[in-house]
């Protein structure tokens, strides 16, 4: 694969996380909403991170909880303090 087609694909995955951060964003009151380009990336830096960290860290620690479920609480984490999900909501809390 090209460099040129990394980076198109690369484009088209961020267009995707950012369509998917203004919709999450729709419920908020205009004024309260944050901006579309760095919620992406601040979704994208915690997505990478997690596995990224947890991989290092493989031989020195074992982590208490699986990557997958370490990124979905941080994105409650980050979600509730955006006002996009309610605080202590049942519904959203991360899978055992």
């Amino acid at each position: 694969m090209s460099n040129d087609d990394q980076l198109k694909r690369g484009r088209s995955r961020f267009d995707v996380l950012q369509r998917a951060a203004s919709a999450l964003c729709r419920a908020l009151p205009p004024q309260q909403r944050p901006p579309v380009k760095l919620m992406s990336l601040h979704i994208w830096a915690l997505s990478t991170a997690s596995p990224i960290s947890s991989s290092r860290r493989a031989g020195v620690a074992k982590l208490p909880l699986p990557p997958e479920q370490i990124l979905e609480s941080a994105m409650l984490v980050y979600l509730r303090g955006l006002g996009i999900l309610p605080p202590d909501s049942p519904a959203a809390a991360p899978s055992p």
